[in-house]
């Protein structure tokens, strides 16, 4: 059985319902929205505080505190007892790295412990051979029943949440650093689960790479569903940064997956204070129930490999598909949309976003195009462009080989409706190529900011699409920069830095969120590089293993600069370390 019963209409993925002290996730209940705090556990007054502030403020519904250490085992049951003396009973979740004894401990104080299966009750072995790897397997199984019976017995949650760059060397050997090695580290604890008739648990499989996470999450749900499980799961992107560009990735992996059923609770993880995560938790949660509420579709085959990627082939017409970099097109429907990205261009080309292709609604306008546009292609629809949506009927529409069609859904649920489309296009064995406008049709404003970036991200995991197309409206500038994020999002162009960077926890021992800003600041000259700022060691090096060049804390005030996932100096102080970060890059000759 697949991930999903239908590509085309909406249906929630059925799980078995989860308690964590007064919120129940899973089965039919409402998507959660979390957070954590970015406050050390030790510092008790002020962990406190801001929990309440979430708690009072917000309408989070969980939120998590990090327990690195034995000792603040202690703060975490002093945190609880004064919320409870507060009157505040949002569950707290205890966040667990390397040590099982803190999780078992956690697990008679708070409502939920969440572990992480790459750092839970084994020893640092690669467990190279059969027995070795066996060995290894019932020491980690012995270890996770025995905390389920102490979460049994205090009715305490449980979250297995595995990140990509996190994994155990045992699963690394078998597997690799991959989507499939994330399932079978999750897996190996589900059976336990099974076993042991335990259901109040969820999982998360998370990644810095939205796609990573959305695949990950695909074979999960397969995988549970191949052995009859039915746990429920938490979606989220890791180290996604902050601003606008940092909510756009993070939906970007997590609407696709709750456009398929998939996904209970979420997290919106950003750079930035925890309240700051629930907005656009909440805008997504309510975007899932819109697309929900989508008209229904006709019913189609899977028609390709859902779990690897494999980009549709097209054939090259106009500078568009084949070979050709993903394209970002602007559609233009007035003059004054022209001489608004016209007196642009200077910018935008500085910034390596001036758009490949213009497309003019509006033929009257194409001449005056193609004399103020230096070096940008300009076609008008119907003659070079075609649109198309899901009522169009292929076999019947003149589409002759020169052609490029821009796919524009009007449904509701556009990822759906685009893997309709280009069902009928692999159908009929259509090679032209096709930009995705997933900003026409029915749109609610209330999602206009993310829902373009993450139903163009739904169908370009799939391999479908050759770019985008976005039409103006009175913003062209602003759409072609939307055009290109939309394309690095999804790792199908990197046309600017790309900067990673975790949202900072109680691990954290330096101004995180001051130093994205300076790093930001201090690298703005450079092109097609990727950059990570991460709190510590826990995930950071992992997590970014794919970055050019990392920043990363490694105690009070001390950091770690790395280059290609290698680190290269340690120990640098905090006030001198951006300063040696942009040493390194120049030194680097990027």
């Amino acid at each position: 059985m697949h991930y999903t019963e239908s590509l085309t209409n909406y249906g929630r993925n059925k799980t078995m319902e989860v308690t964590i002290g007064n919120k129940k996730i899973g089965a039919m209940n409402s998507i959660k929205v979390q957070t954590m705090c970015n406050t050390a556990t030790n510092e008790v007054e002020k962990t406190v505080a801001q929990i309440a502030n979430v708690a009072k403020n917000t309408k989070c519904d969980i939120i998590r505190v990090t327990v690195p250490s034995m000792s603040d085992v202690d703060c975490l049951k002093k945190i609880h007892d004064s919320l409870v003396d507060q009157g505040i009973s949002i569950p707290l979740v205890a966040d667990v790295h390397f040590n099982a004894a803190i999780a078992f401990e956690c697990a008679k104080i708070v409502e939920k412990v969440r572990v992480n299966p790459g750092n839970f009750g084994h020893h640092d072995l690669a467990c190279l051979t059969e027995e070795e790897f066996k060995a290894e397997g019932k020491l980690l199984e012995d270890t996770f029943r025995d905390f389920l019976r102490v979460c049994r017995e205090h009715g305490t949650a449980v979250r297995i949440g595995t990140n990509h760059g996190s994994l155990s060397k045992r699963i690394l050997n078998r597997y690799g650093d991959t989507p499939e090695g994330m399932v079978e580290s999750v897996m190996e604890f589900l059976r336990v689960a099974v076993e042991e008739k335990f259901q109040n648990i969820a999982i998360s499989l998370k990644s810095s790479n939205p796609t990573v996470a959305i695949r990950a999450a695909r074979l999960m749900v397969k995988a549970m569903n191949d052995e009859d499980m039915h746990y429920c799961l938490h979606l989220g992107v890791t180290e996604a940064g902050e601003g606008m560009e940092a909510r756009m990735k993070s939906a970007s992996g997590i609407c696709p997956l709750l456009n398929d059923g998939i996904g209970d609770t979420i997290r919106v993880s950003l750079t930035e204070d925890p309240e700051n995560e629930i907005e656009p938790g909440l805008q997504i949660a309510e975007y899932a129930k819109y697309i929900s509420e989508a008209e229904a579709l006709p019913e189609i085959p899977m028609f390709y490999d859902p779990y690897h990627y494999q980009k549709r082939k097209s054939e090259k017409t106009n500078g568009v598909g084949g070979d050709a970099v993903a394209t970002v097109a602007i559609a233009l429907e007035s003059e004054a949309e022209l001489i608004e990205l016209a007196s642009a261009q200077e910018k935008l080309r500085a910034d390596n976003h001036m758009p490949d292709l213009v497309v003019c609604l509006d033929e009257n306008i194409a001449g005056k195009a193609k004399a103020l546009l230096r070096d940008v292609r300009v076609m008008c629809k119907n003659e070079g462009v075609v649109f198309v949506d899901e009522d169009t009927k292929l076999e019947e529409a003149s589409i002759s080989p020169e052609m490029i069609i821009v796919a524009e859904p009007k449904n509701r649920n556009k990822t759906a409706a685009l893997r309709y489309i280009f069902h009928s296009i692999s159908k009929l064995e259509i090679k032209n190529p096709v930009l995705l406008k997933c900003d026409g049709g029915e749109m609610d404003e209330r999602f206009a900011t993310f829902a373009p970036a993450a139903e163009c991200a739904g169908a370009f995991i799939d391999g479908f699409g050759d770019g985008v197309c976005l039409q103006a409206r009175g913003k062209a500038a602003e759409m072609a920069e939307t055009g290109f994020l939309i394309l690095q999002i999804s790792r199908l162009r990197i046309s600017g830095t790309e900067y990673v960077s975790c949202p900072g926890c109680g691990r954290t021992m330096y101004d995180l969120q001051g130093t994205v800003r300076k790093v930001k600041e201090a690298t703005r000259k450079y092109r097609n590089i990727k950059i990570a700022v991460m709190g510590c060691i826990v995930n950071g090096p992992g997590e970014m293993a794919d970055a050019d060049f990392g920043y990363v804390g490694m105690g009070k005030g001390k950091i770690a600069l790395y280059k290609a996932g290698e680190m290269v100096k340690k120990g640098i102080p905090e006030e001198n370390a951006v300063e040696e970060l942009i040493k390194l890059i120049d030194n680097s000759h990027i």
